[in-house]
């Protein structure tokens, strides 16, 4: 019996599904992939603008002058998913079916391909056949009903497609137009189902300049960029507004040349430059972590890019996983906006090459990047960035120590709150000491605890105390020290004996300091977060909380000692969120439950939400500065 290969059945429920995946704008990575691989030197994402002039209609126009593909090309190619030239490859090559998966859904319609080799021209049409559902190329019924054609005037549609190659393109090159799911469809605006394409040119410049870190040395990327994109009676009407100066000297329109995400963020290419200080830190899993430092003049020109600073993950020159959140960076310990706004990490973790290396590859539709050394194959995003805090460079550090330093309030507990936290300070001592660990020969890299029997084992090999702690407030800060006493002798029966592990001194409870609103998530909502890396429990001082708080008890007491109740107040909600953090040890649960349910943002605001009892416990705190004024009928 003759091999036969398996098959896919329906794929038009694949590609659906598939795209479901894509980011916003993934078709613009796909179409500009695809004419980098077929040599294009100049690739232009415009307008086709022969429909706009006779129909009003604006569609995407995507061309380069790439190699080009012939009529037997253009219908292998298209005819099948990951056939002909462009096949489906293995993890780190480009997908094959990727620019149909990002365009198909969206422009059932039609897609209409012309390509040019020696200067001769062929022409394709693939929609969606609305009663099976499936994708495929139109027959023609005016040419035979031929599948692939020479280009011809399409008044129907109120375009030539004769004349539709581009000045970038002589003898050989490609040409897409999107027309979306009707006749009559702006599909410059993208897919109208993802309103985050909406904000057609301006988006796509963003998310190219973005996706790409870097670009082919001599390779011209334009873009058609509209000055305003919501408006169309705003949009130019023809390719002379779309581009060029008005007689008036306004505009509608310009082309924006595109150079990667890294000549955006240090501005190589501006004439007066600003102050960009990088560099690169290597991470214990052969990841590089390369980072940016605005440190003097303007940020990068939202024209041509985005304008603000984030995090992102490398592989093979395009960048992955995003982010701009306010806690990937307070992952790193950089919460004031001072530094977090002008600040790119950019990690560049290992290629996946089994089995000599173990790293990232991108996912079916290159939407993400995974993993091969997690269980779940998930990027390690908040290790990475934990350790690169550990070796955050020094001038970071600097910056971080300036921010810092514009804290309106002493960063420090005073010593009657320790007084008042004792309690909690005892509990911290006593609970949370670190177990003594002993490595036993025969059991590899395992630990016992010394101080319990082990089933069928040795039994108790060391006789050690309870350990001495106890929180000293020195300098405006806590400090624990840890008397641990060891045993004389530590050894298992039938084993050589082996020195136990260096003990590891109880973390200190978090520092608590007061920053402005800006430092935080959400600035209006959140009163209270927790910085991991530094340990250390930030509260809003501008939450209205505070101020109506503040305010509040100000109004009843002379002006005069106003300060003073001001700085009471804030050592109240000090001692509040201190304690309220400390009695989270006693949870039952993971580190990674605690951490991200208990000791979020959102959790520590709400437990600092009880005004009765910080009312009570300011009453009590500020009798000894008098007697209250009389405030209406209250005293």
């Amino acid at each position: 019996m003759a091999f036969k290969p398996v098959e896919y059945k329906e794929v038009q429920n694949f590609i659906n599904r598939a795209y479901n995946e894509c980011q916003a704008f993934q078709w613009a990575r796909e179409t500009l992939k695809n004419s980098l691989e077929a040599g294009a030197k100049k690739v232009l994402f415009g307008v086709e603008y022969q429909a706009v002039e006779n129909q009003g209609v604006y569609r995407r126009l995507i061309a380069d002058n790439g190699k080009g593909m012939t009529d037997k090309q253009l219908y292998e190619y298209f005819s099948y998913a990951g056939s002909g030239e462009k096949r489906i490859g293995g993890e780190h090559d480009n997908f094959g079916i990727g620019a149909k998966i990002s365009l198909m859904p969206w422009n059932t319609y039609g897609i209409v391909i012309l390509s040019w080799v020696d200067n001769r021209a062929s022409m394709i049409w693939i929609q969606k056949n609305p009663r099976s559902g499936e994708y495929g190329l139109r027959s023609f019924e005016d040419y035979d009903d031929e599948n692939v054609v020479e280009p011809f005037n399409d008044v129907e549609h109120g375009c030539d497609w004769r004349k539709i190659k581009p000045e970038i393109i002589t003898d050989h090159g490609t040409v897409i137009v999107l027309l979306g799911n009707s006749a009559k469809q702006d599909t410059i605006l993208g897919d109208p189902e993802r309103p985050t394409e909406n904000n057609a040119s301006k988006g796509l410049i963003h998310y190219l300049n973005q996706r790409f870190w870097t670009l082919p040395e001599g390779t011209e990327i334009t873009v058609n960029r509209f000055l305003n994109d919501n408006d169309k009676d705003s949009w130019p009407k023809n390719a002379r507004e779309g581009r060029l100066v008005l007689d008036d000297g306004s505009r509608k329109g310009s082309f924006i040349n595109l150079y990667g995400s890294q000549a955006h963020i240090t501005q190589e290419r501006k004439q007066k430059k600003p102050e960009v200080v990088s560099g690169e830190v290597s991470l214990s899993d052969g990841t590089r972590a390369h980072w940016f430092l605005l440190k003097k003049g303007e940020m990068p020109d939202a024209a041509q890019g985005p304008s603000t600073s984030f995090i992102g993950v490398l592989y093979k020159d395009e960048l992955y996983q995003v982010t701009t959140h306010h806690s990937a960076y307070r992952t790193m310990g950089v919460t004031p906006k001072t530094v977090r706004t002008r600040l790119w990490v950019i990690l560049e973790p290992p290629v996946n090459d089994p089995p000599k290396t173990l790293g990232v590859y991108p996912e079916s539709v290159r939407s993400t990047l995974k993993y091969s050394k997690t269980p779940d194959r998930s990027l390690p995003l908040n290790d990475w960035l934990i350790e690169f805090a550990k070796h955050m460079p020094n001038e970071v550090q600097q910056a971080l120590t300036e921010a810092f330093g514009d804290t309106h309030d002493n960063p420090q507990l005073t010593s009657r709150l320790m007084e008042r936290l004792s309690q909690y300070m005892n509990l911290w001592g006593k609970k949370f000491k670190q177990k003594k660990l002993l490595v036993v020969e025969g059991l590899k890299e395992e630990s016992v605890d010394i101080t319990t029997p082990e089933p069928n084992g040795p039994g108790v090999v060391g006789n050690i105390q309870d350990d001495k702690a106890q929180f000293e407030f020195d300098t405006g800060r806590l400090r624990h020290t840890h008397e641990a006493r060891t045993p004389t002798e530590l050894r298992a029966e039938g084993t050589d004996q082996k020195n136990a592990r260096s003990v590891t001194h109880p973390r200190e409870p978090p520092r608590v300091i007061w920053r402005d609103k800006t430092d935080f998530d959400d600035p209006e909502n959140h009163l209270a977060q927790w910085v991991e890396v530094s340990n250390t429990i930030q509260l809003n001082e501008n939450h209205r909380v505070i101020v109506e708080q503040t305010e509040r008890w100000q109004s009843r007491y002379p002006d005069h000692i106003a300060e003073e109740v001001a700085r009471k107040v804030r050592e109240v909600y000090q001692a509040a969120v201190l304690s309220v953090f400390l009695a989270t040890e006693a949870l039952s649960l993971g580190k990674y439950d605690r951490d991200n349910r208990f000791r979020s943002a959102d959790a520590l605001t709400i437990a600092l939400l009880g005004y009765f009892r910080e009312d009570e416990i300011l009453r009590q705190q500020l009798a000894y500065l008098g007697k209250v004024k009389t405030v209406g009928s209250e005293t």
